[in-house]
């Protein structure tokens, strides 16, 4: 352990002098957006290239709905109205490198990748009529979500742990002066959501499929980033 312990430390003793000229510089910027409340931290790597890190909040914003659960109960179908909330809820990490063409203009190009905050959509909802039943469904997507004999559901939408983000901005995220403003455009690459399910186990729809989440399963591989930033340099 001790050993190991000093090999690292001697890595990371290494890693700083030889870039002791490079990251000789550091900023912070609080963001406002699509990916909801965010800081980061900022350091040059060369004059055309940008390094930043950091971490967004999205509130979560809830959507309720209604729909439909089917059951079966010694081979009586029934079916019974479900309220759900659609949480939108998430905290995720991001390292992004920003790369100037033209250094001495604002204009970049963006890309790295946000990592967490897999949970895209956050599903819950009960209904009393649904007490004591054990296979009730909902459907959402390509398969029956289980309801609990609580009446409960808890599911949702995921999506990749680790998605890939491209983007184009302008402005500095570590500025000359003592703040700078930065717009970022640009999306998260996630493919597509997945159904999950923290009580029972999800069973494949036969048959047609007609559901809002579908919808949304099916159009939203992508998640847009828009971002405004105020940067500003530590030292």
């Amino acid at each position: 352990m001790r050993k190991l312990l000093l090999l690292t430390a001697l890595m990371f003793a290494t890693l700083a002098a030889g870039a002791q000229d490079v990251f000789n510089h550091l900023g912070v910027g609080v963001a406002v957006g699509t990916n909801g409340i965010g800081v980061n931290l900022a350091t040059p790597v060369t004059q055309w290239l940008t390094l930043r890190a950091g971490a967004e909040f999205m509130p979560n914003v809830k959507i309720s709905t209604t729909e439909t659960a089917t059951y079966n109960v010694a081979g009586t179908q029934g079916s019974a109205d479900i309220d759900l909330d659609c949480g939108i809820g998430r905290t995720q990490g991001n390292i992004i490198l920003n790369f100037y063409p033209v250094p001495k203009i604002g204009l970049y190009v963006a890309a790295g990748a946000y990592f967490g905050g897999d949970k895209l959509v956050k599903i819950t909802g009960h209904s009393d009529a649904l007490q004591g039943i054990s296979d009730a469904t909902i459907q959402v997507g390509d398969y029956n979500l289980p309801v609990d004999n609580n009446g409960n559901v808890h599911g949702g939408l995921k999506v990749k742990n680790v998605r890939p983000y491209v983007g184009i901005g302008w402005g500095r995220a570590l500025p000359g002066r003592l703040l700078s403003f930065n717009v970022d455009l640009g999306v998260q690459i996630h493919g597509t959501p997945e159904v999950y399910t923290e009580a029972g186990d999800l069973t494949p729809i036969l048959g047609e499929i007609d559901n809002d989440f579908t919808k949304v399963i099916d159009k939203v591989k992508v998640y847009p980033v828009l971002s405004l930033r105020l940067c500003g340099k530590i030292f």
